[in-house]
């Protein structure tokens, strides 16, 4: 086989295996830009979701601190009618106890006017006698009314020692239940903080991966351009067939003119003699 032929089909060999090459590689490039450009939406779609979560997640938080606001100024106020129910028991006790004391003084000296009554009826002073029952009578009343008030404080007093005793256990469960939600509240407020940065981390990680993919298509781009390009050439220099590649480039050589026949018998050298 003549050199020329030879060096023809290497070199077409080389320009297909160049395209082929290039192909492969704008192929490659535009599967990882598709790859890139899912990856970058799965994560900014992320991101928009862990934005809304942490949206979510504070406005909890704020609903929870104003929740646990609202029941510690509860608490702090059903403490402050407890304090003055107890005070006010305090103060009916003392009463019913001066009530009491009172009552008991009037119905001794009651009880010694009727003694006194009966003792000059008995010596002939009916007059006096009536006038110690009467006065007896009506000691003996107000001792009645001022032990009944005695009774009447000692219940109020203890029915307010009760009630303050509940409504300081109601106070402090309200405080508690503040307390609660001030603690819910931070842990709601961190949560969305830490969602927020992750959020922001999505978003920042997919526009990467976008950017990388947008490098990555122009890259394939660029390839599929240059292969094009590549066969364009060989497809207007080669229009033979592709074992003629060699040839492209270069004209092809003339052949050399056969040279004519001469019409002179050619001379035979002369024999020699003996």
């Amino acid at each position: 086989m003549p050199a020329r032929k030879t060096k023809g089909k290497t070199a077409a060999s080389n320009e297909r295996k160049a395209r082929a090459e290039e192909r492969a590689a704008a192929e490659s490039a535009a599967a990882a830009a598709t790859i890139e450009t899912a990856a970058a939406a799965a994560d900014v779609t992320r991101g928009e979701d862990e934005a809304a979560a942490a949206a979510a997640l504070s406005a909890s938080s704020d609903a929870a601190a104003r929740r646990g606001a609202r029941d510690a100024a509860e608490g702090a106020a059903v403490l402050s009618i407890a304090e003055q129910v107890a005070a006010g028991g305090e103060v009916a006790a003392a009463l019913s106890s001066d009530e009491f004391r009172r009552g008991m003084e009037l119905a001794g000296i009651a009880g010694q006017v009727q003694a006194a009554a009966e003792l000059l009826g008995g010596i002939a002073q009916p007059t006096l006698a009536a006038f110690l029952g009467r006065t007896g009578h009506q000691l003996h009343v107000l001792a009645v009314e001022a032990l009944g008030r005695a009774t009447e404080g000692a219940i109020a007093a203890h029915g307010a020692e009760h009630l303050a005793g509940e409504l300081a256990a109601l106070g402090l469960t309200e405080m508690s239940e503040g307390r609660d939600e001030y603690t819910s509240s931070e842990a709601l407020g961190a949560a969305s903080a830490e969602l927020a940065a992750s959020a922001v981390r999505s978003v920042a990680e997919g526009a990467a991966e976008l950017a990388a993919a947008k490098a990555m298509d122009g890259m394939a781009g660029a390839l599929a351009k240059d292969g094009a390009h590549s066969t364009g050439r060989a497809r207007r220099t080669s229009p033979g067939s592709p074992g003629k590649a060699a040839a492209a480039g270069t004209p092809p050589a003339p052949k050399p003119a056969p040279r004519p026949a001469s019409k002179r018998a050619s001379r035979k050298p002369a024999r020699p003699q003996t």
